[in-house]
């Protein structure tokens, strides 16, 4: 039940986000931060129980660091190749005006 409380309050933030900014990538961004920052805040106030409940953490630990893995390929290979549309556009752009 946290997982779902917390995975609620990391999609309720980047809801707020996306709707503020109209950024899908930087709400994502938003969301995995919140979702990072609130799972290890929870952690931290069960540390006194956690000793002997750490194979229900690993999972989720391991999960979150496969997404971050993920999501970072995909935000690194957008924004190549977003650079390489502004570069070609912008090259053919100003063959355009010395015409």
């Amino acid at each position: 039940m946290k997982l779902l409380t917390t995975l609620l309050i990391a999609v309720l933030a980047a809801l707020g986000v996306y709707s503020a900014r109209r950024r899908i990538f930087f709400a994502l961004k938003t969301g995995a931060i919140v979702y990072v920052v609130v799972l290890f805040v929870r952690l931290a106030l069960d540390m006194g129980s956690l000793a002997d409940r750490w194979d229900q953490v690993i999972w989720p630990i391991f999960i979150m660091l496969a997404a971050w893995v993920v999501l970072w390929f995909a935000t690194t290979l957008y924004q190549q190749r977003r650079e390489t549309r502004k570069g070609s556009t912008s090259a053919s752009g100003a063959a355009r005006r010395a015409r």
